[in-house]
């Protein structure tokens, strides 16, 4: 672990040696996560290493996708399936996992937020690895879940934005389907939550606030900005008049 510390400040924000990394490093830290178990600390050096200088490195990207995905369950940990899922809402409630830097919740917070950074600058290698690694349906569920931190929700709504909204080649589900509107009701309830929290700043909820003025705006920014965008909000226009 303390490697991985070590070759993390190595390599932060250094756009040329982070270029000229070999997969063999990759691989090794990929390898310590499977034999040493999931700490977060591996998990930061390769998210060190795909971006620096705020310049993505596709090659970096490329690399690191291959390994994650070539480990496979030992490294790539999701709740897709219903009991999984309960064990994801039962570490969100528990103040303990949210607040110990290496408990799985934050172990997978931060494996979504890499995945998310491997995606950034329109990678459509790794964009369709990711893809079915979080499918749609199962980023609507867990971010409209009632107890879904914002921690969470950040990870999620970056890699929903990088992955599906802001990419190299069109992703026709995220436009004909109704998840993206599923997503906008419960953006405007957070909106609402942050607008009527207490004026008295010490007990302010900051993650929240920082994923509705950062996160929520960056997302439907990206989305109505896509030329794509226009069909999408046409059947959303159809589909209400028809309800009216």
């Amino acid at each position: 672990i303390l490697e991985a510390v070590t070759m993390q400040h190595i390599f932060m924000n250094n756009f040329q040696l982070c270029s000229e990394i070999n997969e063999r490093v990759v691989q090794h830290f990929v390898h310590c996560i499977e034999t040493h178990g999931r700490n977060v600390q591996y998990l930061k050096f390769l998210q060190t290493i795909v971006k620096a200088e705020n310049k993505f490195i596709k090659k970096c990207q490329d690399i690191v996708m291959a390994e994650l995905v070539n480990a496979g369950e030992d490294v790539l940990v999701f709740y897709n399936d219903r009991a999984s899922f309960q064990t994801l809402v039962q570490m969100m409630r528990s103040e303990r996992d949210r607040m110990d830097e290496n408990s799985p919740l934050r172990y997978h917070i931060h494996l979504v937020e890499l995945l998310a950074v491997c995606t950034e600058g329109k990678n459509v290698y790794t964009e369709i690895k990711c893809n079915s690694l979080l499918p749609l349906d199962d980023i609507v569920r867990v971010v409209t879940h009632e107890d879904c931190i914002p921690e969470i929700k950040i990870a999620y709504i970056n890699f929903l934005n990088h992955c599906y909204v802001d990419t190299e080649v069109e992703m026709k589900e995220i436009y004909t389907s109704n998840h993206m509107w599923k997503l906008f009701d419960n953006f405007l309830v957070d909106i609402c939550r942050v607008c009527n929290n207490t004026s008295d700043r010490k007990h302010a909820d900051s993650v929240l606030e920082s994923y509705v003025t950062e996160t929520v705006m960056s997302i439907v920014t990206t989305f109505f900005s896509s030329p794509f965008s226009d069909q999408s909000t046409s059947l959303q226009v159809i589909t209400f008049t028809l309800q009216r």
